[in-house]
């Protein structure tokens, strides 16, 4: 009895001791004393009035995060973590933004080798997740995300668009995508648009939108393709794109241009997210960083954007009927006379 006992005892230890093991560590969570908080709440009051793209608005927010701290409102925030809560939820009831804040991460900015890896880009396929034929030969593609452009995203735009080059009329699907590839977005529009503006003179590339900061000068432009991998749909055929209230960043802008340039896409369901802005990360602590909107995208056409407001659907519906909605509006186009095709393509039944 005794030597089970010692066995049982010892494995139950082993036990234990393996899962210490494995465990995952605490979070750290920065301690901050007075002065110390105090040069977070200046630094970042300072950032906000000489960064953000939205000048007067930045100075309010930051005049009455100084008030704030000046009344010791932010006395009994002793943790990077509390303080950044606090901070970020002041910001926005002044200065309303998705691009800025104060950011609490847990672990040391300092140390390089703490930085979490970030995920393969290739490991969703960019965010292209699927293509399917619908009945009468409609195309169907689903985006989920809109990241960073590089040789194997150009290459996946490719097989990936390719598919849908003989379809009569396409759906592209970015309910609940975001991502910030802007240029990713100006790539796959490549694949939909011509140059319209003249009958003899047509432009190879289109500029869709720039991003542009507080004193209106231009920091990115966005253009499509000359050159692309595969096949094009063409700037032609019924296009349909389906957004709902989370669709957000590059997918909006994507909806957003060719929902602009000449009507080229019919948008279908509910308003987007209202993010038109990007933003930049700054460290201003062991485990805190500032996040700054410092620019602002500006379509050629309109010269506005859908910041606040979202990208406003041409045919409203709920985010689960948007598909059936869009298949109706492509079956009753393809069904139309021939000749009129070409023309109702960009009317909203």
């Amino acid at each position: 009895m005794g030597r089970r006992r010692w066995i049982a005892a010892a494995v139950l230890l082993m036990m234990t001791g393996a899962g210490a093991q494995t465990a995952a560590p605490p979070a750290l969570d920065e301690a901050l004393d007075a002065p110390a908080r105090a040069h977070v709440i200046n630094e970042f009051a300072r950032r906000l009035t000489e960064q953000h793209v939205d000048g007067a608005r930045a100075k309010a927010a930051a005049d009455d995060l100084r008030k704030r701290l000046a009344r010791g409102e932010y006395d009994d925030q002793l943790t990077a973590r509390a303080l950044a809560a606090r901070v970020t939820r002041d910001v926005a009831a002044v200065a309303p933004d998705r691009h800025t804040y104060l950011e609490w991460v847990p672990y040391d900015l300092g140390d390089e080798r703490q930085r979490p890896a970030a995920p393969s880009p290739a490991a969703d396929n960019y965010g292209l997740k699927r293509f399917e034929t619908l009945a009468d030969g409609i195309g169907y593609l689903k985006i989920t995300r809109f990241g960073p452009l590089d040789r194997g995203a150009i290459e996946a735009a490719g097989r990936f668009m390719s598919q849908a080059a003989d379809c009569p009329a396409l759906i592209i699907d970015v309910r609940d995508a975001g991502g910030d590839g802007q240029a990713m977005a100006a790539l796959l529009s490549s694949y939909l648009l011509v140059d319209r503006r003249s009958y003899f003179f047509r432009d190879k590339q289109i500029h869709l939108h720039d991003q542009i900061d507080r004193e209106g000068r231009v920091m990115a432009e966005y253009w499509t393709s000359d050159d692309v991998a595969g096949r094009r749909f063409g700037g032609d055929k019924p296009l349909y794109v389906l957004v709902n209230d989370k669709t957000s960043g590059a997918a909006e802008g994507f909806a957003y241009d060719l929902q602009q340039y000449v009507k080229r896409a019919v948008v279908v369901g509910t308003p987007t997210l209202g993010d038109a802005r990007v933003g930049a990360r700054q460290r201003i602590s062991r485990q805190l960083q500032t996040s700054i909107a410092v620019t602002r995208a500006s379509n050629v056409i309109t010269r506005a954007n859908w910041e606040g407001m979202g990208v406003q659907p041409d045919r409203l519906s709920t985010s689960g009927a948007a598909l059936d909605t869009a298949l109706q509006l492509a079956r009753s186009t393809l069904l139309q006379p021939a000749a009129g095709k070409a023309g109702a393509a960009q009317a909203v039944p």
